[in-house]
Formats: C-alpha cells, structure tokens, sequence
C-alpha cells in the first residue's frame, strides 16, 4: 500500500486532518476500491484504526453488491 502514500497531499497527513482528508479522497476521480487502499494506507501512516463507517463513507456503500 505504500505506493499510495505518495497521492496523499502532506497537509492531509494528520490523525487531526480525518475530516478534510476523508472529503478529498471521496472527491478524488479513481475508483472506490482505489480509495479503499488509498483509505488504508493514510490510516496506518497516522496511526488511526480504520472503520467500517469510513470505507462504507468513501466507497458509498459498495460492500451491498458483493456477491
């Protein structure tokens, strides 16, 4: 996942910067699996756990149409 890291704007990498942070990534033109990851490697850059509410936040709830 470290090769996400590098996407991430340096201004965003703070446990305290989560809400702007969470609006940029929802904003980015990638797809929701790609924002997942992107999701996973700022959490463990900041040290923050990642939730179920986030990932459903930032992929709009994509987890509904899996198999």
């Amino acid at each position: 996942m470290s090769e996400f890291i590098g996407l991430i704007p340096e201004e965003l990498i703070s446990p305290e910067r989560k809400r702007e942070f969470l609006m940029w990534l929802i904003s980015l033109p990638v797809d929701v699996w790609t924002k997942k990851y992107i999701y996973l490697a700022w959490c463990q850059l900041v040290g923050v756990v990642a939730t179920k509410e986030d990932v459903d936040l930032i992929t709009g709830d994509a987890s509904l149409t899996w198999g």
